[in-house]
């Protein structure tokens, strides 16, 4: 349940990313800017920009989210402002649910201009519909969020957090099913791909691809998101959002 105190969060961490308009720019505008490059790049293959753009349509939204989330828990951290701030009578919970809050706000300003510009502009051709598509992407900017909130356990300041987030964001993306299906890929790739969030997303977005309603497997894939997310906003309440101070 969402509570005043989660709401208060999720204004002050929100003010903050209003201060930086360069980096609300960024978040909102970059899926766009991708599926627009991609189309010039697959403008003579219909059925290759279907299949990607929809992919980057569901799940690019979670590359901002993954990134601008972990530098803002890392400022805050650097800041003392999360440390006082679990000082004072909130709970984990209100202070994930603030984040999470101030973070799919204006991701649904992004998704909403994005898939404008896909569905509309560029064509793209699906057998889901266009708000499923937007369900999907929302869902994974909470992943994504989840992701960066857990990575903020491996660095210590935005130096150490760049190259963590290269070294996990690459890999992570190459064995996600993004460039080649995981039954594709040789052995220890493909059982690698098991532990790849990301390739639950592109599973999940690819049904969608071939069918117009949910199939089992689209609420296989979803469940095992929903299962990532809690688990990682576990960890994360226990190691990340932790007092230094007594």
């Amino acid at each position: 349940m969402i509570s005043g105190k989660s709401l208060l969060i999720a204004g002050r961490v929100f003010k903050e990313l209003r201060r930086d308009y360069r980096t609300m720019f960024l978040f909102i505008l970059s899926p766009t800017f991708v599926l627009i490059l991609l189309k010039g790049m697959m403008g003579h293959s219909p059925a290759d920009f279907n299949h990607f753009g929809l992919i980057t349509a569901g799940l690019f939204p979670t590359a901002p989210a993954f990134l601008f989330s972990a530098f803002a828990l890392t400022q805050d951290h650097n800041h003392r402002t999360l440390e006082h701030l679990l000082t004072t009578p909130v709970s984990k919970l209100d202070v994930i649910l603030g984040y999470v809050i101030a973070f799919v706000l204006p991701a649904l300003v992004q998704i909403g201009l994005m898939l404008s510009v896909a569905f509309g502009l560029l064509g793209l051709q699906v057998a889901g519909k266009w708000w499923e598509v937007g369900l999907i992407a929302i869902v994974n900017c909470i992943l994504g969020l989840a992701i960066g909130l857990m990575v903020k356990l491996f660095a210590r300041n935005e130096f150490q957090l760049t190259k963590v987030l290269a070294m996990i964001g690459v890999p992570h993306l190459m064995i996600s099913g993004f460039f080649r299906p995981p039954s594709l890929m040789v052995g220890w790739m493909a059982f690698l791909s098991h532990i790849a969030p990301w390739r639950y997303g592109v599973e999940l977005l690819d049904q969608f691809q071939r069918h117009a309603w949910p199939t089992a497997a689209a609420w296989f894939n979803f469940g095992v998101i929903a299962f990532i997310v809690a688990l990682l906003f576990t960890v994360s309440s226990v190691t990340v959002l932790n007092r230094r101070t007594a």
